[in-house]
């Protein structure tokens, strides 16, 4: 059997490479778990570097952690099936986890998209047309928030309006689940309810 790699014949470089890797992981940890992925008062104002912590210190993690392990193999300290399957698991986490860490990143320098409320509840028709369609261009996240006021919308005096807004539920949900007629609104407000979104008493 190879040796464990925790032998105390290991050499001084291997136990020191071995604290520098689990302080590069337990920094990525922290990097993760203590940064604020939100934005606050600053959003827009630019990007967050600090948001590219975790990512970086877990991909310096890996590139160290691959060398050790190679290095105990070829030493005959290690087995090299153990140390594949080993690496090949940190891969899959990196796959995972940067792409995330990296879009958020980027959303950090972004300016918030205009609220839509108001106009939906304006007074010209036009506007609230015009709005209930912008709905089905944003991001899913931000424009769920709209779907209790496109229901609404639904049983508007406007057909435009009622158009628009059925329209932007069927894009949002991906397929048609109310259908038509009187109790469209009803069946909408039934599925948007069962995925979570709150809709006012």
């Amino acid at each position: 059997m190879p040796p464990d790699p925790r032998d105390p014949e290991l050499s001084s470089a291997a136990r020191t490479a071995r604290m520098v890797l689990y302080l590069l992981l337990l920094g990525a940890a922290a990097a993760a778990l203590l940064v604020p992925s939100g934005t606050g008062p600053g959003e827009g104002t630019g990007r967050r570097p600090e948001l590219l912590l975790a990512p970086i210190m877990l991909g310096a993690f890996a590139i160290g952690f691959t060398v050790y392990r190679y290095s105990l193999v070829r030493a005959g300290r290690y087995h090299a099936g153990k140390a594949f399957v080993q690496i090949g698991l940190l891969g899959l986490v990196l796959v995972l986890f940067i792409p995330g860490s990296v879009e958020r990143w980027q959303a950090s320098g972004a300016t918030p998209p205009v609220d839509l409320t108001r106009q939906l509840r304006a007074a010209d028709p036009d506007a609230r047309a015009m709005a209930a369609e912008l709905v089905r261009h944003r991001l899913p996240d931000d424009a769920r928030r709209y779907v209790p006021r496109l229901v609404v919308l639904l049983d508007d005096p406007s057909a435009e309006v009622r158009r628009q807004a059925g329209a932007s539920l069927v894009a949002l949900a991906g397929r048609n689940v109310a259908g038509e007629g009187p109790e469209a609104a009803q069946r909408w407000r039934a599925y948007w309810a069962d995925r979570g979104v709150a809709f006012p008493p």
